[in-house]
């Protein structure tokens, strides 16, 4: 039986085959929610669910009063994992107690979810319409990097981003991107996140150095979603899909999970929300956060029921 890992990057592969790049859709389409709990979905369940607003389990739909169509399969999954386990155990008072223990190696499910396009019964007036809860400027005035002139690029000797003007690129959302991604690389400097692909010393095209990478992709898009701003297309998307495809298929079936978590965690990072809650539930920031929520937000009372009321890349040479 295949692993959840497994389960996952055959997924992420399969939409590469077809042509399209899961983490370079519109802004809209990066932001799945959960229909029960109105909450976005995190880290590789924003992958994972992208082209869909709207997800939720059989029993989610259910409760809502409404119902999936006969004959209809899931088409989306949701990973969760924890790194908690609860143990009882019994106090020197005699009392039954549950203890929380950290696992050595989280545990990783997976469950089936279905978007609304696949119901009955449920209609979302205008909550669709999931709105950006910054601008792009916000999030670079809030982390304030230092920046350089030079080709789009992060160095970690100097803790400086090279970007020539935006009259450079095609497009503003062209050069937010391309500046995303370079922030995203900034995050792991040792002094804030820490994370080994730009701390400790990688080979150009070792599968550390594609799992940093692909976290910067995904940490843009993460980005670009939450500042309402179109990841542009890739300027060669025949070479950057075959690039991808080949780093993903040579490396290990975890990575594409761990560089959705490490870009989750650089965005949480770069909009204030914090690290708190898995990758299913979206955290609320912390009051002196930049942003209200870590993805995006629906307007109260939109989602209505019309059944019955149920209870209630890219460094350069990598995508070459």
């Amino acid at each position: 039986m295949a692993s959840v890992y497994e389960v996952v990057r055959d997924r992420i592969l399969s939409s590469l085959e077809s042509g399209t790049v899961p983490w370079r859709q519109t802004w809209q389409s990066m932001c799945p929610m959960n229909l029960a709990t109105g909450r976005p979905y995190r880290g590789i369940n924003r992958i994972l669910l992208a082209g869909h607003t709207w997800w939720g389990t059989y029993n989610q739909i259910k409760h809502l009063g409404g119902y999936v169509r006969k004959g209809e399969r899931a088409s989306g999954i949701v990973v969760f994992w924890s790194l908690d386990e609860v143990r009882r155990t019994v106090s020197e008072n005699g009392d039954e107690v549950a203890v929380i223990m950290q696992r050595e190696r989280p545990l990783v499910r997976y469950y089936k979810v279905f978007n609304l396009s696949q119901c009955e019964g449920i209609a979302v007036e205008d909550a669709g319409d999931v709105q950006p809860i910054a601008s792009c400027e916000d999030v670079i005035a809030r982390n304030a990097p230092r920046v350089v002139p030079g080709e789009p690029a992060y160095l970690p000797k100097s803790d400086a981003i090279a970007m020539p003007g935006i009259d450079g690129f095609a497009s503003s959302e062209a050069y937010y991107a391309a500046f995303f991604h370079e922030l995203t690389h900034w995050t792991g400097h040792a002094s804030r996140l820490d994370r080994p692909g730009i701390t400790e010393p990688i080979r150009f095209g070792s599968e550390q150095y594609s799992r940093e990478e692909l976290t910067a992709e995904m940490g843009a898009a993460f980005l670009c979603a939450m500042t309402g701003t179109d990841v542009p297309v890739a300027e060669n998307q025949a070479a950057y899909i075959a690039g991808w495809l080949r780093h993903i298929r040579d490396g290990s079936a975890a990575d594409v999970i761990r560089a959705a978590t490490d870009a989750q965690r650089a965005a949480d990072f770069l909009t204030g929300g914090g690290e708190g809650g898995s990758s299913f539930s979206g955290g609320v920031a912390g009051r002196a956060s930049l942003l209200p929520v870590v993805a995006a937000e629906r307007r109260p009372g939109s989602l209505q029921r019309t059944g019955p009321r149920a209870p209630s890349l890219a460094r350069r040479g990598l995508a070459a």
